[in-house]
């Protein structure tokens, strides 16, 4: 009965993998114990679920199934009565966390367990959802297995701290999960604490909407499964946090700085540099003041810049040529793809249009799609009312803390939409910086005067 049906190997001048699920599972062979050549695929096979395309594999027999059952084993919420105990501890955990988290930001005890359990139900979803479509945790958590390198920047750093929970700790695919969901949790918080000190308590309508936008999809969605953006939500939201009262809070920002760099260190240059120029051009006081706050941000933002650079394969620029290069290359990546826009035909302000508030409602297809673009239509419509209060009135919230999010929050998506091509990408990076742009627009909803020079004093 096989025979009716034309097989594509894994091997020959015409082979080639068809869908990023075929390429997840022969990603997945060596941790299987089946030999690449052996495996096949239907050659009319376009299935994009990781069930389906399963379904679709011939290795004959025995083998056959052995791989299915495997693979199942290997991405499982728990196998074993270790992995189920470990996942109810990470758990509870994660509770506590969130409830000293909740503490530390200034927001009542159900608002923290309500959240946690938010994003935490959001993240079970991602993880059930990952096998059933393509996600970058799988592939994460499948690479961590038998990861022998060190400890490094960008993607092999999450392959790392990966590692040490599935291999170190034998944790499931699900245990993992739980754990970058806390990650997620403590920028949820951070973000939540920010907008609570922003908006003042009799300001009710506001303060319902600054709650209503916690509650937003997307932003648990993104920061809830294994990757780099559980992290970057995280140092977005203590950033926004400690960038409030800078002075008492600054060792929850050098935290931020140091995530940042970590996962994406040209990020973590940016937001140096913000940081820095925000210290230069709102602080007054004395020379000798600036000077030594200079002398730490000012090397600390040249060694985000290296790292950046370093990172992006342009250690050694020879001009602003190269990275006009590089940024070209980058616009050309995945503009083939279902959801690639042609970046390169698009205006600057189209652009970053695009990259903040697209895909729009009918834009992308299936039910994610249309909650995606809802979502984004809900975030128009923020900025859009507030634009217009920023016409008339003028924002509450200090200086500093407001230089510090927009120039990180511009210099972050100006880089990003004109390096980024693919839309499905955009979707999950913005959430490293729009926190910053939904506080600065929830700073114009407050009533009292303007912050006095003495308050940003405070402040910075």
């Amino acid at each position: 009965m096989l025979k009716k049906y034309d097989w594509q190997g894994w091997h020959g001048s015409e082979s080639r993998l068809i869908t990023p699920c075929q390429q997840l599972l022969a990603n997945m062979l060596p941790y299987t114990g089946v030999y690449q050549g052996d495996l096949g695929f239907r050659r009319d096979c376009r299935q994009t679920k990781l069930k389906q395309c399963m379904a679709w594999i011939f290795i004959g027999g025995k083998a056959g199934k052995d791989l299915r059952r495997r693979v199942f084993i290997m991405l499982s919420f728990a196998t074993t009565w270790w992995q189920a105990i470990g996942n109810s501890i990470f758990l509870i955990l994660g509770l506590f966390i969130s409830l000293s988290i909740g503490r530390f930001v200034k927001i009542s005890i159900l608002s923290s367990i309500i959240l946690y359990i938010w994003h935490t139900i959001i993240s079970i979803y991602y993880y059930y959802s990952s096998l059933e479509n393509p996600a970058d945790s799988v592939d994460y958590y499948i690479k961590s297995l038998n990861y022998s390198g060190g400890f490094a920047f960008g993607t092999k750093g999450i392959f790392y701290l990966t590692s040490i929970f599935s291999e170190t700790l034998d944790m499931s695919y699900g245990g993992v999960f739980l754990v970058f969901n806390i990650f997620g949790s403590v920028g949820l918080l951070a973000m939540a604490g920010a907008l609570v000190e922003i908006v003042p308590e009799r300001q009710l309508l506001f303060k319902r909407l600054a709650i209503a936008v916690l509650f937003l999809p997307g932003v648990s969605f993104w920061s809830s499964a294994i990757g780099k953006d559980s992290l970057a939500f995280m140092a977005a939201g203590l950033a926004v946090w400690a960038s409030l009262q800078l002075n008492r809070r600054y060792p929850a920002m050098l935290i931020a700085l140091c995530i940042f760099l970590l996962i994406r260190p040209h990020i973590g240059g940016i937001a140096s540099i913000a940081l820095a120029l925000a210290t230069i051009f709102t602080l007054r006081s004395g020379l000798v003041a600036k000077a030594a706050l200079l002398a730490v941000a000012m090397p600390a933002a040249a060694a985000g810049i290296w790292f950046g650079l370093d990172y992006a394969g342009i250690s050694d620029p020879a001009g602003m040529s190269d990275i006009t290069d590089y940024m070209e290359d980058r616009q050309g990546y995945n503009m083939g793809g279902g959801s690639s826009i042609d970046i390169v035909s698009m205006s600057w302000p189209m652009r970053l249009f695009s990259y903040l508030f697209r895909p729009l409602p009918l834009e992308s297809p299936g039910l994610l799609g249309l909650v995606v673009g809802l979502e984004n239509m809900a975030l128009l419509a923020i900025f859009i009312f507030f634009s217009l209060k920023v016409l008339r009135e003028k924002s509450w919230l200090p200086l500093f803390p407001r230089a510090f999010m927009l120039l990180f929050a511009i210099g972050t998506l100006i880089i990003l939409a004109n390096t980024t091509a693919n839309l499905g990408i955009a979707i999950r990076q913005k959430w490293m910086f729009v926190p910053m742009l939904i506080c600065v627009a929830f700073s114009y909803a407050r009533t009292r005067s303007p912050a006095s020079r003495s308050d940003e004093l405070a402040y910075a």
